[in-house]
């Protein structure tokens, strides 16, 4: 019989800048999801990748001096090596420039049009070359600016393909009512409702005299509106030679784009006769050093530094840990100094290192029930995706583990009493395989590293974890 299937996504990134920290904390969650519904057994599919047409990455192109295809090439294989440093396993690394790709989105564009969604009219509008998107009048700051880009949208008018988003708010707001469709956290879920409540308009899928992008197949002159183009690669994504895991389980997203991804996506695979996903997860913002993290005021931190001085491992547990998932949260080097001194280091690192001198020194051979400790607690967590508190409750068996060295002494324990130290160490090793166990969804190759250590035939003193830095 075929394992279940798990099918998960990140947001595609947009190639106008390099990679930063903010991006990698989302692409870490997604991968701690996918590596912990792996060890459960089911076949896992994890998508990422690069968002790279529209007027705003050929400007960028522009000003780099590259042709516009070599640009997009380097800057999505900078994403790419960063996903492959701090450890993402992902399946598939999609690109919306893939020739798949492009066959997908002509084809549920063209099939919603045969289905009588999409019509043509005259639009005027404050389009935001930022966002490449067009806001409204409400969303702007009392300068007339875009909040975030603070800059002022452009008043464009043109005629445009649009989408009849109406035709499908009333459904997926019974859904979202019904749980059929999950949108975590609470406040992200009342957020969506409260939009769908105000009423929702139709929306403009296409745009002229945008040459870098996926043309409309009946009419050449029009471009497809590059969020509707980002949005339909996870059902690329999904195809397999050999199987289409369609619909996504779970997309991990970004509060910024929640609107794109709880209303307007589902409304267009309905009118494409497609499922909606079973579930969006929200994330917080991080700041960085108080601030928010920016291109534009240089306020970034490349994971590449980080992870070069302070390990993949490191990095991931530091953002996992640091704060809650569904909400706001500061990160800086000073913190993640702290963590990997006290935490790892110290912790989990000092803990290896002392149990496995300990047995090589006094030349025992301990055994241990294997699987003994329940962490369906845990597993809980990871599902609720509370990765902060999980990880908070792995560290409460590293500190036990600890404690149990300190307060039977075992560096004397072993002169005075074998049976007795052979015991602990024994209940030590329990611990450890549990920690480690747990550990492989957030930190693989330190759980791997711990459990080749302790399932060693002959167990000796074991290289440090976490090298002092």
């Amino acid at each position: 019989m075929e394992n279940k299937t798990f099918y998960i996504t990140t947001a595609i990134d947009y190639i106008n800048g390099k990679p930063h920290i903010g991006h990698s904390y989302e692409k870490i969650a997604a991968d701690v999801i996918a590596r912990f519904y792996r060890t459960k057994g089911f076949r896992t599919r994890l998508l990422t990748g690069t968002d790279e047409h529209g007027a705003k990455i050929e400007q960028f192109a522009q000003n780099s001096g590259l042709p516009i295809q070599q640009f997009a090439d380097e800057t999505s294989a900078d994403f790419k090596l960063a996903w492959d440093n701090i450890g993402i396993s992902y399946d598939r690394f999609i690109r919306t420039t893939d020739d798949d790709h492009v066959k997908t989105v002509e084809d549920i564009v063209t099939r919603i049009k045969d289905n009588g969604f999409l019509y043509e009219a005259d639009y005027e509008g404050l389009y935001c070359v930022g966002h490449e998107a067009f806001i409204t009048e409400k969303e702007l700051n009392e300068q007339g600016l875009c909040p975030e880009h603070l800059k002022a949208p452009e008043l464009i008018k043109e005629k445009n393909w649009f989408f009849k988003v109406t035709s499908f708010t009333d459904t997926i707001k019974q859904k979202i009512k019904e749980d059929q469709f999950v949108i975590y956290p609470e406040h992200a879920r009342k957020e969506i409702l409260s939009m769908l409540e105000a009423g929702f308009k139709d929306i403009a899928i296409t745009r002229p005299n945008v040459s870098w992008g996926i043309q409309v197949p009946w009419e050449k002159e029009q471009t497809i509106y590059v969020w509707v183009d980002a949005l339909i690669n996870y059902v690329t994504g999904a195809k397999t030679p050999d199987k289409d895991y369609w619909p996504a389980d779970v997309h991990v997203i970004g509060p910024d784009i929640a609107k794109f991804h709880c209303i307007i996506w589902p409304a267009l695979l309905l009118a494409a006769d497609l499922p909606m996903p079973k579930s969006v997860i929200v994330h917080g913002f991080l700041t960085l050093n108080g601030q928010k993290i920016s291109k534009s005021t240089g306020n970034i931190i490349d994971p590449n530094d980080w992870v070069a001085k302070y390990g993949t491992d490191a990095v991931r547990y530091f953002l996992m840990r640091e704060m809650p998932f569904d909400a706001h949260g500061d990160v800086s080097e000073e913190k993640l100094k702290l963590r990997y001194e006290g935490d790892l280091a110290n912790g989990l690192g000092n803990l290896l290192s002392r149990i496995t001198t300990l047995i090589e020194k006094n030349n025992i051979e301990p055994t241990w029930e294997k699987g003994l400790l329940n962490h369906d607690e845990v597993d809980a967590l990871i599902k609720e995706y509370k990765f902060h508190e999980a990880l908070a409750k792995i560290w409460e068996w590293v500190a036990d583990a600890n404690k149990l060295v300190d307060e039977h002494k075992l560096w004397e324990l072993g002169k005075t009493n074998s049976k007795k130290f052979i015991a602990i160490c024994g209940e030590i090793l329990a611990l450890l395989e549990t920690i480690a166990n747990q550990l492989v969804p957030f930190m693989p190759t330190t759980a791997e590293k711990i459990l080749s250590s302790i399932s060693a035939k002959t167990i000796i003193k074991a290289e440090p974890l976490f090298p002092r830095i």
